[in-house]
């Protein structure tokens, strides 16, 4: 069985590309638009890992990651923006929770970035 990614972004075109290159990367993909949805989704026990945009439309990603780190510490978290960070802030997001942090863009680098977590 596949294993099941949760995809929060509140950027339809991305959350459509990004699924699309993750089930045809062979993954399961719950895309969801915003923190509402993404803790609804949440409930999933199988859930292998969490892809979040840190910008949901006013909403804030970080927030989200902490609570969604709390509630699920087992479930690596990677965050995935266009928000230019530097070293400092991005070592501060990993020690709040993220497993890795990756720029948009490139999407070879977003399902090297998963094969990497997953395996």
């Amino acid at each position: 069985m596949a294993e099941r990614i949760l995809f929060v972004d509140d950027d339809p075109h991305w959350r459509m590309m990004v699924s699309t290159c993750l089930r045809d990367a062979g993954y399961q993909v719950l895309a969801v638009k915003d923190a509402s949805e993404a803790l609804l989704q949440s409930g999933e026990d199988r859930l292998a890992l969490i892809i979040l945009d840190l910008d949901l439309g006013g909403e804030n990603g970080l927030m989200l990651m902490k609570f969604l780190k709390r509630s699920h510490p087992w479930v690596p978290i990677l965050l995935y923006t266009g928000m230019q960070h530097d070293e400092e802030a991005v070592q501060r997001m990993r020690e709040q929770g993220a497993q890795q942090y990756v720029r948009k863009g490139n999407l070879d680098d977003l399902i090297k970035a998963v094969k990497g977590i997953l395996g």
